[in-house]
């Protein structure tokens, strides 16, 4: 979605969220919702056998944005006195939230004891393994996520090992899942929200790239594109006008967090402070701060030079402070 300056900040979500409309002002148009993601089923708790143990590093899936890459972790513990050899089986397994339109993800890995990595492709292989009495074999295998992968696609590593005491077979999956970004668009001042139009509009035409824009009015020259890839976006902004490109890196939640945030008009103001009347009819009047409304965010002013002081209230972002009074803050 899209907001301007008076509506104040849209929202990021996968979901594009719903902005009330204002009297004399068209309606946002909510951006292409991200599709609901493959429900990923629960880590499954390390297998134990007598003699083996088979434990992923970390058990909940990783989030990723298009074109990272991770790396998945497990490892395999030889709990007996004596060195072992095991075939271990691994198998490669994508999903998509778009059957049959899934990209593959690029996976490779270096067997213990080598120093070379090997692609690993969506089919069953088997290593031998071999590991000392007590020890741990680290098992790794490197991830890339693909620039065309859609919202909740999924890669699995599915590993399984022959116990030689007989046990069922330990099994262990090990996951990726593709997640949305926030990305930072620049643009000239002043041209944010026609940038963000334009966007928005390409976005309606081409599903899945852009999932919700936000045009902060307290940061000029930058929008805000929650969406799954890099080029993609890039591919978007391409020959729109006052566009200037794509900031490297993804921007964190924690950093656009303060931008989602309305300030109070009225902060910073207090009882008895001079300020100056910067929209209305008394514009470029000079005031008294007389009472302060916290929660309906205006001020009652008395104009200075009024031969009879006649109260007037007005919106906190209608006054500029001149002089700050020794006053109290209202409430």
């Amino acid at each position: 979605m899209t907001a301007n300056e008076d509506e104040g900040i849209g929202l990021l979500s996968g979901t594009p969220p719903v902005v009330a409309e204002k009297k004399g002002e068209p309606a946002p148009v909510p951006a292409v919702a991200a599709p609901a993601p493959v429900v990923a089923p629960p880590a499954p708790k390390p297998q134990v056998s007598t003699m083996l143990t088979l434990k992923a590093v970390e058990e909940a899936p990783r989030e990723v944005t298009a074109g990272t890459v991770t790396t998945l972790s497990a490892v395999l513990t030889n709990k007996s006195a004596e060195s072992l050899t095991v075939p271990v089986g691994i198998e490669v397994a994508y999903t998509s939230t778009y059957p049959g339109e899934g990209a593959e993800w690029p996976a490779r890995w270096t067997p213990p004891g080598k120093r070379t990595s090997t692609e690993l492709f969506a089919r069953k292989i088997t290593v031998p393994i071999t590991i000392l009495p007590g020890a741990g074999v680290p098992l790794s295998f490197e991830i890339t996520a693909p620039v065309g992968v859609r919202y909740g696609d999924r890669v699995e590593v599915r590993l399984s090992v022959s116990d030689p005491d007989g046990s069922p077979v330990l099994r262990l999956t090990l996951a990726s899942v593709a997640r949305q970004a926030v990305l930072a668009i620049k643009t000239s001042r002043g041209y944010e929200r026609e940038v963000a139009d334009t966007l928005l509009a390409r976005a309606d035409e081409k599903a899945d790239v852009v999932f919700a824009l936000l045009v902060p009015s307290s940061l000029r020259g930058y929008v805000f594109a929650e969406g799954m890839s890099f080029e993609g976006v890039r591919e978007m902004l391409k020959g729109i006008r006052k566009a200037r490109g794509l900031v490297d890196g993804e921007t964190t939640l924690k950093e656009v967090e303060p931008l989602l945030v309305p300030k109070i008009t009225v902060e910073g103001f207090v009882e008895g402070a001079i300020v100056e009347l910067i929209s209305g009819p008394f514009k470029g009047e000079k005031a008294r701060v007389k009472k302060i409304d916290q929660a309906k965010e205006e001020i009652t002013v008395e104009l200075i030079e009024a031969v009879v002081p006649i109260p007037v209230t007005v919106r906190g972002d209608h006054v500029r402070m001149l002089e700050k009074g020794g006053g109290k803050s209202g409430g």
